[in-house]
């Protein structure tokens, strides 16, 4: 039996709740490490579809103010941030402390976590009880116009369990259906005139990634070995550099800033499992290593990008920086001695 979602003159057909429910009942049962980003993608539907298949039971749909939310998050101590794009996944453990609004960005920031969120992408968000191999899992997660996650939460200490579910509860949606709509408009972004007033930390991110978007296309296509990759990942681990590391989506960047240490590569993912920061790279996805070179203020900036085969943007790792010297000349020189056949070089400099 199938029901017919209305956008805009077209008829878009789509599995009844009950249907999706128990097909994704089903695959659990068949494979139980099928994670439900992968599911949905096999049952044709969206994340946050799939997910509000269990609303009234283990999901619980939340109300649209997600700045009032996120300011709230201060009482659950710790907690560990989850942003993603198709091939990455990065993993913080922090404090959600001060939230701070300029144009239409939120940046948040706290003991080990860095953020910059464009609420505008947040469409929907749920509370989601979930039982893993590794135990019971509590979290708030949250997606944009048309289902896909941006942005997740999740609770490590139980024992502010208490202080958790009395959030679920103050936010909680009055509809519960387990049917989901989406919204297939786009937001309306505001202008970036308030650039200037963001702290200078996010100042330099935020123009490295618009740097990134605009030459993303005009850049040739390099292979890139894998091993070789590892290769200058380990490097990078042993010469314990302090780095900054971005994964970002439309309605999300998350940052990490410091060394990295624990490397491991299992099956197509390469990982860093350091503490209070866990970040996986699909190399599957890996096509092209870009070194990038762009101006800021009286000096340049130089970074890494791991781009996949739409010329998107994996990972994008920047060196230290200090506000009186400018740029790790360390991080620099490693960067521009990188074997050219290995890479696809970008400069900006005159």
């Amino acid at each position: 039996m199938q029901q017919l979602i209305f956008e805009k003159d077209k008829q878009l057909p789509k599995p009844m709740p009950e249907t999706l429910k128990q097909a994704w009942q089903e695959m659990r049962t068949s494979n139980p490490q099928v994670r439900i980003r992968d599911a949905a993608a096999i049952l044709g539907v969206s994340e946050a579809e799939l997910l509000a298949t269990d609303c009234g039971g283990s999901v619980t749909r939340l109300m649209g103010n997600w700045s009032n939310l996120l300011g709230e998050l201060r009482a659950l101590g710790p907690l560990m941030a989850l942003t993603r794009n198709d091939y990455a996944v990065h993993e913080k453990t922090g404090l959600y402390t001060t939230l701070h609004k300029v144009g239409d960005r939120l940046l948040i920031s706290g003991d080990n976590i860095n953020l910059c969120l464009l609420l505008n992408h947040w469409y929907l968000g749920f509370a989601v009880t979930e039982d893993t191999h590794v135990g019971r899992r509590y979290s708030f997660q949250f997606f944009d116009h048309n289902g896909q996650a941006v942005h997740k939460i999740y609770l490590p200490d139980h024992g502010l369990l208490p202080v958790y579910l009395k959030l679920v509860n103050a936010f909680r949606s009055a509809y519960q259906s387990q049917a989901q709509g989406l919204s297939r408009s786009l937001p309306v972004s505001e202008p970036d005139s308030a650039d200037g007033d963001l702290p200078e930390l996010w100042q330099r991110i935020l123009h490295c990634c618009k740097y990134s978007a605009s030459e993303r296309l005009t850049r040739p296509v390099t292979e890139i070995d894998r091993l070789w990759f590892q290769d200058l990942m380990h490097q990078l681990a042993q010469l314990t550099l302090p780095l900054r590391l971005v994964v970002k989506n439309h309605g999300a960047i998350q940052l990490h800033h410091g060394a990295i240490h624990n490397l491991k590569v299992t099956g197509p993912w390469f990982n860093v499992l350091d503490d209070g920061f866990n970040l996986h790279l699909n190399e599957t996805a890996m096509v092209k290593l870009s070194a990038v070179s762009m101006p800021y203020r009286d000096g340049y900036l130089t970074g890494l990008e791991l781009h996949d085969n739409r010329q998107q943007t994996i990972v994008a790792i920047f060196g230290g920086y200090d506000e009186l010297y400018g740029e790790d000349p360390l991080w620099r020189d490693l960067v521009e001695s990188l074997p050219a056949e290995q890479l696809a070089i970008s400069s900006r400099r005159a």
